[in-house]
Formats: structure tokens, C-alpha cells, sequence
């Protein structure tokens, strides 16, 4: 299972460093050919932070390129939809160093999924695009298609300081952004944690934020997951039609009745469907529409109220 935290590693084997400077060097040369133009407009130049200077080349990193650049974790982007990134470290005058990485995504829905899913919840907010966090010594926000992550190598004043600085640079540099996804107003807003909400695109991302462990039933086209105050868990999936929602529930169904991992309880009244996994949680499915409500909690009675709420 994937870490919201999981950190961005480059290749240390000789051979590999030198192929990734040829290409670095190739990108330089050719056009982008993309509709957006070259990602290097985007960084911010040596004047753009007064103390903060670009260290060394930018590398950039296209499509199945990114398996070379990140050492575990990139399938992930790849789920949610990886179009390509740029990579620029910066260091200070008084030898800081942060590193930068922009990402275009396929969609600004695609870049706002890929954010809440790298966001812990537990950092401060910054008013940096679509939604920013400031977590220790690394800084995550958005704007329409592209995710920006800022890496530091410690927590001093001036690194922090540096990480939300360049930050601000490169906000001002990207295109206007989007809304996040309609499917998101789908969560009652009543007791929403919102820093905790997380937007899926596939069983990758579900099964980070609740193993089903069952493919059956999980083919849909998108998701959102909330936390609320009084504990219980709220996951909507969205299959894009009721015929294929009804078709999902019946294999999820089987699924989870099959599995040896889950069990049904007794006696209770409720238009849901309810099973008990193997920590004890309740689980509480409804179908609504194009979608299915799933409720979770330690009280099959707050596992089913969770679930009343969705319409």
C-alpha cells in the first residue's frame, strides 16, 4: 500500500544518471509539441527569489519515462493520468537546497486527485492554487492540470521559508487553474474533515485509502473519500450509468461474500447492504444512482446512517 508521504527518489547507478543527462540534453533541443508549451517557462529564474538560485539543468520526464525518474510509487500518477515533469533544484545563498517538481497531468481533475492523495491532511494550508499543504519540509499544491511538488533537506527557517517563496513564483507562472470535481460536492458537507477528502481514479488509490481486496465490482470511473467528526468514513464511487453502478454492486457483492474477510451481520433493517471486515469495522453499501455509498465505522449504526446520507 502506497504513503501520501512517499518521497520522489533519482537513480544513483552511474549508467542510468548518464542516459538521463543525454536525454535531459535532447529535450533542450526539440520542441515540446505539446499544446501547452515547453514546462521550463514555468521555473522560476535566478531573480524570481532574492537568496534562491537554480542549481545544475533541469531534467524532464514524459510519459513511461517517469518508471526512470521515480524509484517506486509511479504507477500511481499513472493512474490518476501522467502526461510529464520537470524537475529543477534550487539552492540558497547560504547553501539550502530545495528541489522542484512540476507535473502536467492530464486534466485539472486528474492534478487535484493526485494532490489530495500525496496530502497528509495534518499540514498547514496555503493559499497556493486549486489548495496548497505545507507539511514539514514539503510543499504540495495545484492548479488547473499541473501539481507542484517542493522537496527541502531539513526544516530550517530559511528552507521552509524558500519552499513557500518558490512556490509562489511558480504559482504566478501557470496557467489560470479549474474547479475541483463535481463529484466532490457529492460529500455531505455536514461534519466534513476537508483536508481529509481524497480523490480516486482507480483500485490503486482506492485500496490506499481501504483494501475491498476484490477487483470485482471496482471498475469505476472515478471516486471521492471523506473522514467525519463523529468517525465514520464515506467512500462514493461513480460508475457513469445506473445499469453499470447495478452491475458493479452484484459483483462487489459476491465479492466480498467470497472473500473469507469479510462477514454479514444479523438482524438489522436498512435499505444497505452491510458486512464486517476483519478489524472489526462495519461496512454499510447503498446504490444511489450512478453510484454506490459506502459507509464505514466501528457501529453498524453509523456504518448505515453514513450511508442514508448519499442521494
Amino acid at each position: 500500500m502506497l504513503s501520501s508521504r512517499q518521497q520522489l527518489r533519482r537513480p544513483a547507478a552511474p549508467f542510468i544518471v548518464l542516459v538521463l543527462a543525454l536525454a535531459a540534453g535532447a529535450l533542450a533541443t526539440v520542441p515540446s509539441g505539446k499544446a501547452g508549451g515547453p514546462l521550463r517557462v514555468y521555473l522560476p529564474d535566478d531573480k524570481a527569489v532574492q537568496g534562491w538560485a537554480r542549481d545544475d539543468e533541469p531534467q524532464e520526464f514524459e510519459g513511461e519515462d517517469l518508471y526512470a525518474y521515480i524509484d517506486g510509487g509511479a504507477e500511481i500518477y499513472e493512474e490518476y493520468g501522467f502526461t510529464r515533469v520537470i524537475v529543477q533544484d534550487y539552492k540558497s545563498d547560504k547553501d539550502r537546497s530545495v528541489s522542484l517538481e512540476i507535473f502536467e497531468m492530464a486534466s485539472p481533475a486528474a492534478a487535484f486527485g493526485m494532490f489530495t492523495f500525496k496530502r497528509s491532511g495534518q499540514g498547514e494550508v496555503l493559499a497556493l492554487g486549486g489548495g496548497a499543504e505545507l507539511e514539514s519540509y514539503y510543499l504540495n499544491f495545484w492548479k488547473g492540470r499541473f501539481l507542484v511538488t517542493l522537496t527541502g533537506f531539513d526544516e530550517a527557517v530559511e528552507t521552509v521559508n524558500g519552499l513557500a517563496a518558490l512556490g509562489r513564483a511558480v504559482e504566478a507562472k501557470l496557467p489560470a487553474g479549474a474547479e475541483a470535481p463535481d463529484l466532490i460536492v457529492r460529500l455531505p458537507k455536514e461534519g466534513l474533515r476537508t483536508e481529509s477528502v481524497k480523490y480516486l481514479k482507480g483500485l490503486l488509490g482506492l485500496n490506499n485509502v481501504y483494501p475491498f481486496y476484490t477487483a470485482r465490482g471496482m471498475a469505476f470511473k472515478e471516486a471521492v473519500r471523506g473522514f467525519y467528526e463523529s468517525g465514520e468514513t464515506l467512500i462514493i464511487l461513480d460508475y457513469g450509468g445506473a445499469e453499470a453502478r447495478h452491475a458493479a454492486w452484484l459483483e462487489l457483492r459476491s465479492g466480498l461474500e467470497t472473500s473469507g474477510r469479510f462477514e454479514r451481520p444479523m438482524n438489522y433493517l436498512a435499505d444497505a447492504v452491510a458486512f464486517k471486515d476483519a478489524k472489526g469495522k462495519y461496512i454499510a453499501v447503498g446504490e444511489a444512482g450512478t453510484r454506490l455509498a459506502i459507509g464505514i465505522h466501528s457501529t453498524l449504526e453509523w456504518a448505515l446512517a453514513t450511508v442514508a446520507r448519499v442521494r
